[in-house]
Order: C-alpha cells, then sequence, then structure tokens
C-alpha cells in the first residue's frame, strides 16, 4: 500500500438511514422498469434486448431482477497499479483517494495575475506538480490544452501524464478510436498488453447523459475498455432542478437509476468487469444558471451515492475540492477544505476535481499545493483517535505528578509525531516571527512551492525509446483523424 496512505478507521459520517437507502434503491429500480433508459449503442441495445428486456426502438425497460443480478456481479474490489507496475490504489470499502479532474479549459497564471487558455505545457507543469503531492493518489489531466489539436488532444494529455508522472490515471478520451489508442499508449508504457490487464494502470471516465441516455460513445468506450479489462469510472454529471430533479432525493434516486443501468450493460457485455457508480450532482442557481461545485446540497449528496456505493458493494466515483471561487481565495479555501473533509469522512473512494475554481472552468497550480494540506488535514481526521493503554497516558500522567509539564517525558518524545499533525504550508507563526519572514501570504507560500516544483528534474522519466513509440501512437491516430476528416 502507498506509504503516506494512512486507511481511515471507520466511515464515520453516515447521511440517511438503511431504510431510506432501500426507498432510494427501490426508486431507481422502478425508474428503469417503468420509464425506462435511452440507448443508443447497438451492441448494447442487443445485450439488453437478449437478456430479456423490453426493447422499444431505443428505449429499453430493465426489470429489476436483471438489475439485481447484475449488481451482484460487479467487483467488489478494484486494483490500481502505477507506471511501475506497482499496486498503490484499492478501490474498496472505507478506502478513500484524490486526484484533481481533466478537461479545465482556462487557468490562473498566478505570474502574470492573468485567466487564459491552458497549454499543454500548463498540462505538464500540473501534472509534475501533482507527482510531487503526497495526498494526491491519481491523475487527470487537470487541464484541457488548447494549443494542440481539439480531436486528439486527449493523446496529448495522456502522453504528458505518462511522461511526467507515475501515478495511476483516470483518463477521458473523444470517442471510442481514441480510447483503444490509448490503451495502446498504456500497454507500451507498462510493457505489454498482459502487464496493463493483470495491473491496470489506468480507469477511464465516461458518462450518461441525463435524463436517461446512454450515448452511442459513451458506452462504447465502456465496452471498449472491458476487452481489456480496464476499469470504467461510469457516472452521470446532473444538474439538478435542469437535467434533473430539483429535489435531492430525486437527483439522487434518477442518478442511480442512470449508474445501475451502466452496470447492467457492463455486466451483460463481460462478466465481472471493473466498474466504478457515483457521479456528480450539484444544482444549477436560478439567478445565474450556473453548476454550484461548492455548495452544501452537493455534499450531501455525495454523501448519500457514497452509502449507497457500500450498499451495492460497488466502489464509487465523487467530486470534492472544487469551489465556485475564481481565485484561490478564503471562499476557494473553505469550499475546497469542508468538501474534502465530507468526503473522506463518509469514506468515499475515488475523489476527484480536487483543485478545480469557477465552478469546473478554471486550474490555479498553487491552488492544487494547498488542496495538498486539505487532503491531509481530512485524513489526519479519518484515521480516527487511537484509544489503548499507553494513549490513554495514566503512567505517564503519574510519572509527570501533580503541576508539572509533559515536555521531558519519554511518553511526550515517543508520540508527538503521530499526535499532532504538521501541515506543510499552512501558517502556525506567532505574527513577529511570519513578520520576519518576509509577511508572505497564504497564496505566496504556494506559488514559491510552485515554483519550487517546477524547478526540479523528474525523478521518473519514461525511456527514450518509450517516449519516441508514443510519438508515434500519436501521430499515427491524427492521420487517421485528418484522412477521415476530408
Amino acid at each position: 500500500m502507498i506509504s503516506n496512505y494512512r486507511e481511515q478507521a471507520s466511515p464515520y459520517m453516515s447521511w440517511v438511514t438503511e431504510s431510506q437507502l432501500e426507498r432510494i434503491h427501490l426508486a431507481s429500480l422502478e425508474t428503469l422498469e417503468r420509464t425506462g433508459t435511452r440507448v443508443d449503442n447497438p451492441q448494447a441495445l442487443k445485450l439488453l434486448r437478449d437478456a430479456g428486456c423490453l426493447v422499444t426502438g431505443s428505449t429499453v425497460k430493465i426489470p429489476s431482477s436483471l438489475v439485481e443480478d447484475c449488481i451482484k456481479l460487479a467487483p467488489k474490489k478494484i486494483t490500481l497499479g502505477n507506471r511501475k507496475g506497482v499496486r498503490k490504489i484499492t478501490l474498496a470499502k472505507n478506502r478513500s483517494y484524490f486526484g484533481t479532474g481533466s478537461d479545465l479549459p482556462f487557468i490562473y497564471d498566478t505570474d502574470a495575475d492573468l485567466r487564459r487558455y491552458a497549454t499543454i505545457g500548463d498540462v505538464e507543469k500540473a501534472i509534475r506538480i501533482l507527482d510531487s503531492l503526497e495526498h494526491f493518489d491519481f491523475n487527470m489531466s487537470y487541464l484541457a490544452a488548447d494549443d494542440v489539436p481539439k480531436a486528439c488532444n486527449e493523446l496529448y494529455h495522456f502522453k504528458v501524464m505518462l511522461e511526467n508522472s507515475v501515478k495511476p490515471i483516470i483518463f477521458t478520451a473523444n470517442n471510442v478510436e481514441n480510447t483503444e489508442v490509448i490503451i495502446e499508449m498504456a500497454a507500451l508504457a507498462v510493457g505489454g498488453y498482459d502487464n496493463l490487464r493483470s495491473n491496470p494502470l489506468m480507469v477511464l471516465y465516461s458518462e450518461p447523459i441525463s435524463p436517461l441516455i446512454h450515448s452511442k460513445e459513451g458506452l462504447g468506450k465502456m465496452l471498449k475498455c472491458h476487452e481489456y479489462g480496464i476499469p470504467v469510472v461510469y457516472t452521470p454529471g446532473m444538474l439538478s432542478g435542469a437535467t434533473g430533479p430539483v429535489t435531492k432525493a430525486g437527483t439522487i434516486a434518477l442518478m442511480n437509476a442512470e449508474a445501475l443501468a451502466g452496470v447492467v450493460i457492463s455486466q451483460l457485455h463481460v462478466k465481472h468487469a471493473p466498474i466504478i457508480i457515483g457521479g456528480g450532482c450539484f444544482p444549477m442557481d436560478m439567478k445565474s444558471s450556473v453548476s454550484l461545485y461548492g455548495c452544501p446540497e452537493g455534499q450531501m449528496n455525495f454523501a448519500i451515492m457514497t452509502q449507497l456505493s457500500r450498499f451495492y458493494g460497488i466502489p464509487n466515483f465523487t467530486e470534492a475540492g472544487c469551489t465556485n471561487a475564481t481565485t484561490p481565495d478564503a471562499q476557494a479555501g473553505f469550499e475546497a477544505g469542508v468538501s474534502i473533509l465530507i468526503n473522506q469522512l463518509v469514506g468515499a473512494n475515488l475523489i476527484h476535481d480536487v483543485g478545480y475554481l469557477e465552478g469546473g472552468k478554471t486550474g490555479c497550480l498553487p491552488f492544487l499545493i494547498m488542496c495538498n494540506d486539505y487532503i491531509g488535514y481530512a485524513r489526519y481526521l479519518g484515521t480516527g483517535t487511537t484509544i489503548n493503554d499507553d494513549t490513554l497516558a495514566v503512567d505517564a500522567v503519574d510519572e509527570a505528578g501533580i503541576g508539572n509539564n509533559f515536555l521531558s517525558l519519554d511518553h511526550t518524545y515517543r508520540h508527538f509525531r503521530e499526535e499532532i499533525w504538521q501541515p506543510r504550508f499552512l501558517n502556525r507563526l506567532m505574527w513577529e516571527a511570519w513578520e520576519a519572514k518576509g509577511k508572505k501570504t497564504y497564496l505566496d507560500v504556494h506559488i514559491e512551492e510552485m515554483a519550487n516544483i517546477l524547478s526540479r528534474k523528474n525523478p521518473d522519466p519514461l525511456e527514450a525509446k518509450v517516449v519516441a513509440g508514443l510519438d508515434e501512437i500519436i501521430a499515427k491516430q491524427e492521420k487517421v483523424i485528418e484522412s477521415g476528416s476530408k
């Protein structure tokens, strides 16, 4: 297991009761059986028809019994390795891992004090920073480069992630063809398809379209990954009051129905295919129409979706560390920190979108470093309080005696490093000491650390022949895309 990972003692927070979970589950089954869902992928449509679903055109009504059977087939544990083949992430009950999201179009460049379109160079910087931050467990591209071909920009993003980090990857893809190319790239980096299958480096992120539409490409990408043993996140991104019910309970029940339809299709295609459920569920602000990334409603939804995940025994995917603030200010820190803490304490599995500003439009590299401390804080709380004869310190109290201090005790020396959490960059100086060190603001400190990280050499570069091979794969796919567009 990863060296910085400390297992959570227990899921400290439960938002609803077992009977309420049952009601949500039954509501989701009722939606799939009564309203049904639209399936635009011919292969998936055939799988559902052959399994006994009622199919009318592209509308499919899925029997509850089939959903229940497929839930039982989905793996309860999914393990991911890093680029070196070391198993780093075990998705199972009560294990939480954090990472960014993908595809932010803008970056707030703190050096220039400017919000601008992101470049592939910005993606590289982000991944180099993430690789150095101990509490980020997996990579997503964070930014979407504006200076590479749009039709295959995800191939460039994937290459950058492979080159600049050894951490597991969650990737997005524009279509099925590019998905297969990314799988080829990953196999090259880990020494072959067999290594990739036995110890997956990455997870696909794909979505249905709310409400209740499963697209040809969204499902096609999932089915392609399962053929290679690649795990898939298949989760809706719903906007309560717009693409889903305005009520939190209705949002969760509909999202769950969409995710369960994905579970059915995946298990009909490949039994025990590794699939991850959950989703993104924020309300739409009725005054501005923006998605409320930093709101309390979203965290309440994620808490219940995590409980549903445990109810089914299927790993889940949630969001935290994201905010509607436009810069890494006090609002950003508050909204990011609270959401990270809640996701940790409910025991969510893959927690993404850490470091998102402006409701999922803008990234900021120093903000990623800030979030690393927020995650560390939440993880420390998640490990719980150790209660035993030694930590209860009855002997230490007796040794110190009445009216004396504990500074010189061996008990203090043995325990203070674990019992007193040490952040990397949060300010704990008194005013005079802070002033003597230059009166640096919280943001100043993180901008300096960003520069420090980027000045270092890559500690785990890819072999030159692998880099050349990745370039060849991308160039070949670009030619295919060009010929197809003519």
